[in-house]
């Protein structure tokens, strides 16, 4: 089965008015289980921006189109937020990150059937090859970088975006079964909760970006100055245009530049990744950028030196660190789960620089679910006693 099979589907709806909208909340708030999923414009803007929600519900597929909506899309908060309504993602933690942002909505009655599958220890865990290995449907990659921002969808976006969700409540009736066969299903919910609440910051504007390039470190102190100056006028401008950075200009045209700067419009033309079309619409822009830097120097590393004491702690820190995620593996091994869904690794840098040494402190330093007190507090509560601090 393929794309082209998707033809003898049932059409998927198409929602893009209010009163289409508030006619599918009505009929979706009645139901167990929805399948959802998010495409958004992340290859081709600036800032991230919810362009689309595919939804399968009652064995049927919607397309709700968020651009036309506007804030009426808000109207799916309270659907989204009750946790007596499964909501079927495959690897949420972006399409939480979206929702939250663009809607303020937040998710509740989460299953991942990523998070799922990993627990159950499958090898492979994409979901175009579980839709083929499951369901002999072989999707396309021709629509994996689409511009979900322009209007109208094409035929071809459609029948691949619905693909996303389709078959998500059947996955889920047997990722389900099989998570409640192996008794996993409380760390399963222990890992959808951690979700839920623990949501992706969106992507910020950072003009100091420039100095975790690994070219900059081996430039002079006046092809630095002009580094920071051209990177900063990339930055602005990909936001002001709501493009990504790299479609301004790529880092190594970036590095170029400030290596050997240009002297004029015509050798800035020539260059790799500039050329006259680009040199017209933005040339004086970066030579002005340029000029910013002139009798401007950075001397030294880009990042503070640090001092001995410093030094040893964080020596210190990462030994711990180290040995937190030994423990990890180690446990996990001995429940045999994957370490990655034992306790995340933000929560364990968390302990490993706050060393928390009684259950209360623990408490606070990070969130631990039912399934993870049971299981792991103990033995992680063992070994923090152990553990040097940083001195």
């Amino acid at each position: 089965m393929n794309l082209a099979d998707l033809k003898r589907w049932p059409q998927a709806e198409l929602i893009d008015t209010p009163d289409a909208l508030h006619r599918c909340i009505q009929q979706w708030e009645g139901l167990k289980v929805l399948g959802v999923d998010s495409e958004s414009n992340s290859f081709f803007a600036y800032r991230d921006r919810l362009c689309l929600l595919q939804v399968t519900a009652d064995g049927k597929d919607y397309i709700v189109d968020p651009l036309p909506l506007g804030d009426e899309l808000k109207a799916l908060n309270p659907l989204l937020g009750n946790p007596d309504i499964v909501k079927i993602f495959h690897a949420a933690e972006y399409d939480l990150m979206l929702l939250r942002q663009d809607l303020g909505a937040d998710v509740r009655g989460l299953f991942d059937t990523q998070v799922s599958m990993t627990l159950l220890n499958y090898q492979r865990t994409g979901l175009a090859h579980l839709l083929e290995e499951n369901y002999g449907l072989k999707v396309s990659k021709k629509e994996q970088r689409s511009d979900w921002g322009r209007r109208p969808l094409s035929s071809s976006q459609i029948e691949y975006a619905r693909t996303d969700t389709h078959f998500l409540p059947d996955l889920y009736q047997r990722l389900n079964d099989e998570l409640q066969s192996l008794d996993l299903m409380e760390v399963a919910h222990g890992e959808f909760r951690r979700l839920e609440v623990e949501v992706l910051e969106p992507r910020k504007i950072n003009l100091k970006g420039w100095k975790r390039m690994k070219q900059a470190r081996g430039l002079n102190p006046e092809a630095k100055a002009r580094l920071r100056e051209l990177f900063q006028w990339r930055e602005l401008t990909a936001e002001r245009v709501d493009k990504p950075a790299f479609r301004i200009l790529s880092n190594e045209t970036l590095i170029d530049l400030a290596t050997s700067p240009p002297a004029e419009m015509r050798e800035l033309a020539g260059r790799r990744g500039i050329g006259w079309p680009k040199a017209k619409k933005v040339g004086e822009e970066i030579m002005a950028a340029l000029g910013e830097a002139v009798g401007k120097v950075i001397d030294g590393p880009l990042a503070p030196k640090m001092d001995a004491t410093e030094r040893r702690q964080r020596k210190q820190q990462r030994e711990n660190y180290e040995s937190l995620r030994s423990w990890r593996k180690n446990t996990a091994d001995e429940l045999g789960l994957p370490s990655e869904r034992l306790i995340h690794r933000r929560h364990l840098e968390q302990i490993s620089k706050q060393l928390p040494r009684t259950r209360e402190d623990l408490l606070r330093t990070v969130s631990l679910n039912d399934w993870q007190r049971q299981n792991l507090e103990d033995s992680l509560l063992e070994l923090l006693a152990k553990l040097p601090d940083p001195k």
